[in-house]
């Protein structure tokens, strides 16, 4: 045998040899995960988030393909539409993906070992409101966008259930802000008050964005469901559970460690805590009952 046949023969048993390794590769399973608008930019919610989902999908023998959302509501319409598989979101995103588009929940997220977090309000530096809502009727208002449990649905029920009209009631009433803007609207005092949730103001406190007396609290609502891991309507069981598995063990593994504060880990989730916020939904017209 000659320089060439062999050459030959070698490439030929090389490519024998490695095709069941790429076959095996390409027929890897792909996650593809959405996360909401968490931390002030894109980048530093991919950032933060990355190692966690990468873990899992470690854990669960597959590829990941993450994206961040540029809003709550988007993340919600891409897992209800089957664009995405999992998605980590807020409460009233995992209800309207699941009231549009079937999707159900694995996992509840745990804030300082509890699943549960509350809606606030904040004020500006200075701003004295002895009751609220009633005090606040002609101050400026900072929502954050519809597809928000705390930064929307919550106070709009909460408000609606005083018979106040958010719109008609604030001197000026506007919508769509991130969660951080929002916080450092009333910090900067370009508005009286503004939506957000406990958990996010507290990391802005931790990380030093904002001090605690950088604003107020004003109000805050009872105890609500934390955010979920949410999958979509036609994953297979098995993959589901095998997700559900990874979430829970790996706040047991040193990775546990790379959640930003003050996350502490995942407990299989259930729908029942979140049927107050669908009610919530209904009650807003939200949510269309079936005729």
């Amino acid at each position: 045998m000659d320089r060439r046949d062999f050459l030959r023969v070698a490439a030929a048993a090389t490519a024998l040899n490695t095709a069941p390794t790429l076959a095996r590769a390409q027929s890897k399973p792909v996650i593809r995960v959405g996360l909401g608008p968490q931390q002030p930019t894109q980048a530093d919610t991919k950032r933060v988030w990355e190692p966690i989902y990468q873990a899992v999908c470690d854990r669960v023998g597959a590829e990941l393909r993450l994206q961040v959302a540029n809003d709550w509501a988007g993340i919600a319409t891409a897992l209800a539409n089957e664009q995405i598989d999992l998605a980590q979101m807020g409460p009233w995103g995992y209800v309207l993906a699941r009231i549009n588009g079937g999707a159900e929940i694995i996992n509840t997220m745990l804030v300082n070992g509890k699943p549960t977090y509350k809606a606030i309000i904040v004020g500006r530096p200075g701003l004295s409101i002895a009751r609220f809502p009633e005090d606040a009727k002609g101050l400026s208002m900072q929502m954050l966008d519809v597809g928000s449990t705390s930064g929307w649905l919550v106070p709009t029920h909460f408000l609606k259930g005083k018979g106040i009209e958010p719109k008609t009631f604030f001197g000026r009433y506007a919508e769509g802000s991130s969660a951080a803007a929002a916080q450092m609207a009333t910090v900067n005092g370009q508005v009286d008050l503004a939506t957000g949730w406990d958990t996010h103001r507290n990391i802005m406190i931790r990380n030093g964005t904002i001090k605690a007396d950088s604003n107020a609290v004003i109000w805050e609502s009872e105890p609500l469901p934390n955010e979920v891991i949410a999958i979509r309507k036609n994953l297979d069981k098995a993959t589901a559970k095998k997700l559900q598995d990874a979430f829970v063990a790996i706040s047991g593994e040193p990775i546990a460690k790379d959640l930003p504060y003050p996350y502490t880990g995942f407990v299989v989730g259930t729908h029942e805590p979140y049927a107050v916020l669908e009610k919530m939904g209904y009650d807003l017209g939200a949510l269309k009952r079936s005729s």
